[in-house]
């Protein structure tokens, strides 16, 4: 299957994590590449740039909104490289517009457990959440819940998870670094699916 004939077939279905793998094989080592070198231009710490390239991927499985038609790049491969460096570029202005506003603090994805819970601040309503917040933590597997607890840990003070932790955690969990990126996007996927059962009853 070419370049194109793959990502097209990626952004048409739902059934996509076979063709989404494949995809992030072929071209995950280019973006890695030209994010290293904004983050080189933009003086970032190397680690946002590698968080940035994994987003860029999740955003094309997202949004899947690639068309061959909508590029005047000639050659296949960079077309898509270029489709894939707009998606980064618009990652990194969004990075640089949050760390201009500093006071700013990030949600963590447990956040969300309070629109499934009562907004009165009771012993009841302190109860539920905690059950609520139980029940999707219990939908983790260790390593998952490992990476999670510490994402939380940072997410009020930064967006990215730094370099050292990242290689701290892949070692406690016996992993490579990368895959420690891997794992946080899978837990997220189960957060937000429990997240979304629970909102449902």
């Amino acid at each position: 299957m070419s370049d194109v004939q793959l990502l097209v077939h990626l952004c048409s279905t739902d059934d996509d994590q076979h063709h989404y793998d494949l995809f992030v094989k072929r071209f995950l080592p280019d973006v890695q590449i030209h994010c290293c070198r904004v983050c080189t231009v933009r003086k970032l710490d190397n680690h946002v740039g590698q968080q940035i390239a994994h987003e860029t991927f999740e955003r094309v499985r997202k949004y899947k909104s690639y068309t061959r038609e909508g590029s005047k790049v000639p050659d296949d491969r960079k077309a898509i490289l270029c489709y894939l460096k707009r998606i980064s570029t618009r990652l990194f202005n969004d990075h640089h517009n949050i760390e201009k506003r500093k006071d700013i603090i990030h949600k963590s994805y447990f956040d969300d457990i309070l629109q499934a819970a009562s907004e009165a601040v009771d012993v009841k309503a302190l109860k539920n959440k905690k059950d609520v917040a139980m029940f999707i933590y219990g939908k983790l597997n260790k390593k998952e819940q490992a990476v999670v607890l510490k994402d939380i840990e940072y997410k009020k003070h930064q967006k990215y998870l730094p370099d050292d932790v990242t290689a701290t955690l892949a070692t406690e969990l016996n992993v490579m670094p990368d895959t420690i990126r891997k794992i946080r996007a899978r837990a997220i996927e189960k957060i937000k699916t429990a997240i979304n059962e629970v909102n449902k009853n």
